[in-house]
């Protein structure tokens, strides 16, 4: 009976660390953000090139520079893969003064206005 103990406990503890790698392995990727901005779920960051493939609503998260206004409430925000319009509401601001060499991480919804027109309505944004 003793020897049948020994070999669960080995199991165990290769279980345990196997679970353990995985969840390391997973913590350590960077691209799974906690989105309190969106009923606290994990969102993955995406680029503005995946973000244009969205269905409208779907929430996103974004990473890169807002470079100027572009109407009362619109910027225009690039990452590595393009640019898109975002609308930022006076409260989404938080107090924050973002200057166009800022790096930030916006977080909102995807806004299709026709075939063509996509945009972020951003509900937070940090700045990184």
């Amino acid at each position: 009976m003793k020897k049948k103990s020994k070999e669960c406990k080995k199991l165990s503890v290769v279980a345990v660390l196997g679970v353990v790698a995985s969840t390391a392995a997973f913590a350590g990727s960077g691209n799974m953000v906690h989105n309190s901005a969106n009923n606290n779920t994990m969102t993955e960051v995406m680029t503005i090139e995946q973000v244009r493939g969205l269905s409208d609503n779907s929430p996103v998260i974004v990473r890169g520079y807002l470079l100027r206004q572009n109407g009362e409430n619109s910027y225009v925000f690039q990452d590595n893969t393009g640019t898109i319009n975002v609308e930022i509401d006076a409260e989404d601001w938080n107090g924050m003064n973002v200057a166009p060499s800022d790096y930030v991480e916006i977080w909102g919804e995807v806004d299709k206005n026709g075939a063509s027109m996509v945009e972020i309505d951003v509900s937070a944004m940090k700045k990184l």
